[in-house]
């Protein structure tokens, strides 16, 4: 019988996992005649076997939190089954998976907390006892994020640079494009402090402020005299700068002040961090170890609920155990789509909701279906199995925090209002038409294809193309 190591001797985790391994005895020798009959009972039984996911990831909570360790931590084994559903020898996954890669995976850094389900477990864990938050073991911690977003910045204004004193060596000018570039790589973060409004920028004293708007003003005189000179480059009658030219510094530039932008919200969330984990810690400060056990459970009841929502928008089986022959999505990869399109929307982190309780963090759950947001834990959720690819599941995931954090009604009045078949529709098949919407402008339209009806386009335009900072 299979069964997780370090836990043979815990009754509670070997029944849980033998009732999963008799079921799914049961279920595979059923479908396996192939008869009708057979099958509809496999598909009983199958339905039966979900709820051992829980049974079992409880009791691996509850033997590990029994001696009030003061950090949780998985082996490849629970990581496997809280993380996939996935049990060797019990479930089964595609032939190509192989979970060696799958347990070294890990993502690059960015403005996301990221993690898995376990991840999720350690960090409460941490929380309710006022332990300093681990690092995830798929990503990296915050003061690891913001360093790789400082080194991201630091690559990007280099490439900008080059390819623009490239430029500048090609074409006769009066400016000093050296100092420009200067200006642009000294002043970008305080630029940035300015246009956000950040709390470093909102409270200081006035000579702060003064100094703060100095040096944004360098920056935009700098910005706008260089843009300025890569337009008459394009003008230049005896050797125009290519549009593909023009359009990649363009693009480069406008990298490093995302890259900027991502760096600011990150060092903000910090301070929202601290404050949520101190409020966990605070109310949990007074309990017993058997209190704090239960209140761990209490928190992954909570979260049970909500982890069958990807499914059900999905309208896809909300079992967590996953489903035999499936490969589980990329981590990195994904990470990598989430980043990108956090660059393409980063007006997504200018509504209260994140200015209230930060950036929302993404976690990697088992089963399948749409990715989500979920409202009570503040946190993306991105099923492991993603049902109609990738990029639409991350696309959901995004557009159901930008519908559910829309406070002030800047998305769902235009979209009800201006879009006359959206007039008359009930509030659930306007945030499921709007689900659909985004995820089509996120991964299509936002990459050139015109594939929404022109009147969603236009409103999409609207709501979304970013205004001047000036």
């Amino acid at each position: 019988m299979a069964g997780f190591t370090r836990w043979k001797g815990v009754p509670e985790v070997a029944q849980a996992v033998e009732k999963l391994d008799n079921a799914a005895y049961k279920y595979k020798k059923l479908l396996a005649t192939g008869k009708t009959d057979d099958k509809i009972q496999a598909n009983k039984l199958w339905q039966g076997m979900a709820s051992s996911y829980w049974e079992i990831v409880l009791a691996l909570v509850d033997a590990q939190t029994k001696s009030s360790p003061e950090a949780l931590t998985f082996d490849d084994e629970e990581r496997l089954f809280i993380d996939l559903g996935y049990l060797p020898g019990v479930l089964t996954l595609s032939k190509n998976f192989d979970p060696k890669t799958y347990l070294t995976a890990k993502c690059s850094g960015g403005i996301f907390p990221i993690m898995t389900l376990s991840d999720y477990i350690a960090e409460s864990w941490a929380a309710i006892n006022g332990s300093e938050l681990p690092a995830p073991v798929i990503s990296m911690g915050l003061t690891e994020r913001v360093y790789y977003l400082d080194e991201a910045l630091s690559k990007a204004q280099a490439e900008r640079d080059e390819f623009l004193r490239e430029i500048d060596d090609t074409y006769t000018n009066n400016l000093d494009v050296r100092q420009m570039i200067a200006n642009l790589n000294s002043y970008l973060l305080s630029a940035m402090k300015v246009n956000m409004r950040v709390p470093e920028y909102r409270e200081a004293d006035d000579a702060t402020r003064q100094k703060f708007a100095q040096e944004r003003k360098a920056y935009n005189d700098s910005e706008k005299s260089i843009l300025l000179f890569i337009s008459s480059c394009q003008k230049n009658e005896e050797n125009p700068l290519p549009a593909p030219k023009a359009d990649k510094f363009a693009a480069l530039h406008e990298r490093a002040k995302v890259i900027a932008k991502k760096i600011l919200y990150s060092q903000i969330d910090a301070v929202k961090i601290a404050r949520r984990v101190k409020k966990i810690s605070d109310t949990c400060s007074g309990m017993s170890p058997q209190m704090r056990r239960a209140e761990l459970k209490s928190m992954l009841v909570k979260k049970r609920d909500y982890l069958t929502v990807p499914a059900k928008n999905a309208r896809a089986d909300t079992s967590l155990l996953c489903q035999a022959e499936s490969m589980p999505i990329d981590y990195a990869k994904n990470y990598s789509i989430l980043e990108d399109f956090d660059s393409m929307d980063m007006e997504m982190f200018n509504v209260p909701r994140v200015r209230m309780y930060g950036i929302p963090r993404a976690i990697f759950v088992p089963g399948q279906g749409l990715g989500t947001y979920d409202w009570n834990d503040h946190s993306l959720l991105i099923p492991a199995f993603p049902i109609g690819g990738e990029e639409k599941s991350v696309s959901y995931a995004l557009a159901t925090f930008r519908w559910d954090s829309d406070e002030d009604r800047k998305i769902k009045t235009p979209y009800e209002q201006q879009i006359k078949e959206n007039r008359k529709k009930s509030l659930l098949a306007l945030a499921e038409g709007f689900y659909k919407d985004y995820s089509l402008w996120m991964t299509k339209e936002k990459k050139g294809y015109r594939i929404l009806p022109r009147e969603t386009h236009k409103v999409f335009v609207n709501i979304f193309t970013v205004r001047s900072e000036e």
